[in-house]
């Protein structure tokens, strides 16, 4: 006899994400302290942060409650979405292709060039930021963070100052401060928070050139694509309508640390 033989197939249906979070109303968020996309209070637990506000809103336009579950460092930022601890990674990340293998992304709510920092009276690099690949230079990073990552691409050659992955990133910038290292990259944000309380110990060299621009985006385990897809209509609603522009401006006094996202249509011509 010819042919397949006949066999009845059984379908096992595993829960997706976004079914557990249909199921239980709320989005199970992990998240990293990384100043303003993320805080907490140090003394009363209180959270907030661009992107803590950012899932507020989601929740709230979408009757979900946001479950702010897991703190975690950027090295177990994909381990906790792929043992399902989290639903999403909702602090803020940069997406590259080496996170794209671990992790599906939702579109940017805003860009960040990342640039170079340093001593104040340090001009070594103020022309050629190739300079900085070498062993006499110290460059200081958090563990499985941006800075670390371009360290090892870009300036493979000098040495990292490396700190644990739930260290404050402010303590990359006092190792600089005090001369443990000589420089890091990191967006202005970031170091202008820190200079409020040190002031004129950093600069930026060569502010023009950044070394990497990259969207902010919250991360789901590999193949969520239904929340993938859900968070992404929940942000370009956020978007569209004006309140990510609000929660920005609020964080960012100045107007000039973000790069907006250009929105997608173009106003009417009067008639």
């Amino acid at each position: 006899m010819s042919g397949c033989s006949a066999s009845k197939e059984t379908t096992i249906h595993s829960e997706t994400a976004m079914d557990r979070v249909l199921r239980t109303g709320k989005i199970r968020c992990s998240y990293a302290l990384y100043s303003s996309y993320f805080r907490k209070d140090p003394n009363t637990g209180a959270l907030s942060g661009i992107f803590h506000d950012v899932m507020e809103a989601i929740g709230k336009n979408a009757g979900l409650k946001i479950d702010w579950a897991e703190e975690v460092g950027y090295v177990n930022i994909f381990p906790g979405l792929e043992s399902n601890r989290c639903d999403a990674f909702c602090g803020g990340l940069w997406p590259n292709a080496s996170r794209a293998k671990a992790a599906a992304f939702s579109i940017p709510i805003n860009y960040s060039a990342i640039t170079t920092w340093v001593r104040t009276d340090d001009h070594r690099f103020d022309n050629d930021l190739s300079l900085i690949n070498s062993p006499s230079i110290r460059i200081a990073t958090l563990d499985g963070a941006m800075e670390d990552l371009i360290a090892k691409t870009d300036f493979p050659k000098a040495k990292r100052v490396s700190l644990p992955e739930l260290s404050s990133f402010a303590l990359n910038l006092t190792n600089i401060s005090t001369k443990k290292a000589d420089v890091t990259f990191a967006e202005p944000m970031v170091v202008q928070e820190f200079l409020k309380t040190n002031p004129g110990v950093l600069r930026q060299v060569m502010p023009d050139k950044p070394l990497r621009v990259f969207g902010n985006a919250i991360a789901v385990k590999k193949g969520e694509t239904e929340l993938r897809d859900f968070l992404n209509v929940a942000l370009e609603e956020l978007l569209n309508d004006g309140s990510i522009a609000k929660i920005l401006d609020h964080y960012d006094t100045n107007g000039s640390s973000f790069y907006p996202v250009a929105l997608p249509y173009r106003m009417p011509k009067n008639k």
